[in-house]
């Protein structure tokens, strides 16, 4: 069977777009990525019908008031002065009116300027994306609007986009524009959306699919950095950019972890140490304080037994006996006071108890059933 390259304005709805969802874990930032991404809709104003929607896609804002879509998502506007764009984000009580700065038809990008609203900017990532890489499509499809039963006054007031999860196919590109192949699911509405890695980071603005006769999009094709960046700059747009490796949200939270416990042993090796070193200082202060001790008692028992030959002998040899006694008691208070072994070992398994307690609260708590 033929593969047709077509617009994804002309995608038939796909149910099964809204699958291939990822774990919670793996989701943070592509959820935070997702607050940036727009519906871009069209609005017809007859004289006879009033105000109406005439279509919709999505876009992303690359800048403080600037969003990027797809040029032919607005290409009715240059057909009709009665046909508007409105800009609806994934939040908020409204939609504001916006106005096409610029447009190409051959990379199929356009940039939209809101007159009014503040939305998040997304960072765009210029590197090299992994061949096989993880990606998400965000945008607004048509066939959950129409799922949903949405009207026409509904689709153009704030909801969240929805997230379909994938992986780049290889690198392959078109000839004429250059493009990423992914496997993200996408339907009619999506054009325009961007295309993120599992940091969240633009690396591409979804634009159209391959269809096999008459099956769903199997693959989708996203216009790649290496076309929106220059676009961007003709238009003296200057977006944040990154070259930096993603590093996705559970492998970051496994270094930190590793990097956490690495400190800690660290913190406990020198806690040893110093133990090990209080525990030698205390033996040797007793050893000194007994061998003083036992030296003064024993030169107090020599001066009493001279005492009869030498008159100071009984002040000198009284004095050295309390005086010895008094350090060896010291000896052995420092001997029995020193720094236990036990303690060092005590601190650990009460660590370990309390961090397998922590779970078994949460558990419980957790089970409890709420209160009247």
């Amino acid at each position: 069977m033929s593969v047709l390259l077509v617009w994804l304005a002309l995608l038939p709805v796909a149910a099964s777009a809204q699958k291939g969802e990822e774990p919670a874990s793996a989701q943070n930032e592509v959820v935070l990525a997702a607050r940036s991404v727009v519906r871009v809709a069209l609005i017809a104003n007859d004289p006879k019908q009033g105000e109406y929607l005439l279509g919709h896609g999505s876009g992303v804002a690359v800048a403080p008031g600037l969003i990027v879509t797809n040029a032919h998502v607005v290409a009715p506007l240059r057909e009709s002065p009665n046909i508007s764009v409105s800009i609806v984000p994934s939040s908020g009580d409204r939609r504001y009116p916006g106005q096409l700065l610029s447009s190409d038809s051959r990379a199929d990008l356009a940039l939209i300027r809101m007159e009014a609203g503040v939305i998040e900017p997304l960072p765009i990532f210029t590197g090299t994306p992994p061949d096989t890489g993880r990606v998400a499509a965000i945008g607004y499809p048509g066939s959950v609007d129409l799922a949903e039963n949405l009207s026409a006054t509904e689709r153009v007031q704030p909801i969240a986009p929805v997230r379909t999860f994938g992986q780049l196919s290889g690198g392959r590109s078109r000839r004429d524009v250059d493009t990423l192949l992914h496997t993200a699911a996408m339907a009619r509405g999506n054009s325009g959306g961007p295309l993120v890695d599992e940091c969240g980071r633009v690396i591409g603005i979804n634009s159209f699919g391959a269809l096999a006769q008459q099956n769903d999009a199997e693959f989708g094709f996203a216009i790649s950095a290496r076309e929106i960046i220059p676009f961007l700059r003709n238009a003296d747009v200057r977006p944040e950019i990154t070259t930096e490796s993603c590093v996705p949200s559970p492998e970051r939270a496994r270094r930190e972890a590793a990097e956490r416990e690495r400190e800690d042993r660290l913190t406990r090796d020198r806690e040893r140490e110093a133990f090990y070193e209080q525990r030698e200082l205390s033996l040797a202060l007793a050893v000194a304080l007994l061998v003083t001790g036992a030296m003064l008692f024993t030169g107090g028992i020599i001066a009493m037994f001279f005492r009869r030959r030498w008159r100071p002998g009984t002040l000198v040899g009284g004095l050295s006996i309390g005086l010895g006694i008094a350090l060896m008691a010291g000896a052995v208070y420092a001997f029995l006071n020193r720094p236990s072994l036990a303690e060092l070992y005590a601190e650990p398994e009460a660590e370990a108890a309390a961090a397998e307690a922590e779970p078994a609260e949460t558990e419980d708590a957790a089970e409890q059933p709420p209160g009247d």
